[in-house]
């Protein structure tokens, strides 16, 4: 019986830890950003930057928008810097010179756990990423599993634990598997500079010598371009067979159409993207 009473002890103090761990997340995420915007000093800053991010691992790709603006504290001769992330709209929207609010805490010293500064054009969302096509996966995986956990450990339906198992290998599916990139709806012809270009060769991976080997290997190409009406470049992804588009280096031009409606959806003219039909034809061949 006392077994039994220690065993639940624990597992509600996890419970509440990991509820606390929970609460503390969103409230840096939503809640701090929110009490600067709030309770801040206001200041008016001037655009100074802005930045269009994006990376490639793992098989995948991120982005991010930042802007970065100046102000100035009254009494101070130096002016300070604030910089914060955006959603792609805002970030469109926002040019050098532009005046933004800032918020801050003059008391509050410069350490990397608290920010004492907030944009008025900053979101939560675009803090956490919710713009990337992989965040979003992840975030839908792991809702998933909130789901199955509370069925299980709430509910107390047991079934749902069960369920554990095939949540953990369609997930892994989901995550993983080579796709391709969407498709161009409106293409519109332009030129494009080629950014990065990382070479995947195994599967949830770059070209690392891990994970499991992919018989047909697939290139990530950054594509940097100005569209018309816009005065910064933006920045598209595009997928392409390793073989099918052969001397392939950063820096050089290539042709590309791009959406009309969304500018960052854009491919090469050139190249084929058949790996994720050949990796499905592939693994349906070595199950049987």
């Amino acid at each position: 019986m006392n077994r039994t009473n220690t065993k639940r002890d624990r597992s509600g103090c996890s419970a509440v830890g990991a509820l606390i761990l929970l609460c503390f997340g969103v409230f840096m995420a939503v809640g701090w950003p929110i009490y600067v915007e709030t309770y801040g000093t206001r200041a008016a800053g001037v655009v100074a930057e802005k930045r269009e991010n994006v990376s490639l691992e793992y098989g995948d790709w991120f982005r991010r928008f930042e802007v970065l603006a100046t102000y100035s504290i009254p009494g101070q001769p130096v002016q300070h810097r604030a910089i914060c992330d955006v959603d792609e709209k805002s970030y469109d929207s926002l040019h050098p010179g532009n005046l933004v609010g800032v918020h801050y805490f003059a008391s509050l010293p410069q350490q990397p756990f608290l920010t004492a500064t907030h944009l008025t054009p900053c979101s939560p969302t675009a803090s956490i990423n919710l713009g990337s096509a992989g965040v979003r996966r992840l975030i839908l995986v792991f809702a998933a599993l909130i789901v199955l956990l509370f069925l299980w450990r709430v509910l107390r339906i047991r079934m749902a634990v069960w369920l554990l198992f095939p949540w953990l290998g369609l997930s892994l599916a989901y995550l993983v598997l080579p796709r391709a990139e969407p498709e161009v709806r409106q293409p519109v012809p332009a030129v494009a500079k080629v950014g990065s270009v990382v070479t995947i060769t195994t599967l949830g991976g770059a070209d690392d010598g891990e994970g499991i080997p992919l018989q047909h290997p697939y290139r990530m190409v950054e594509l940097k371009f100005v569209p018309p009406g816009m005065d910064t470049a933006v920045t598209a992804v595009d997928k392409v067979d390793d073989d099918s588009v052969p001397d392939l280096k950063e820096g050089q031009s290539v042709n590309i159409v791009y959406d009309a409606a969304h500018p960052r959806i854009a491919r090469m003219q050139d190249g084929t993207r058949l790996f994720p039909g050949r990796f499905l034809r592939w693994t349906f061949r070595g199950l049987h």
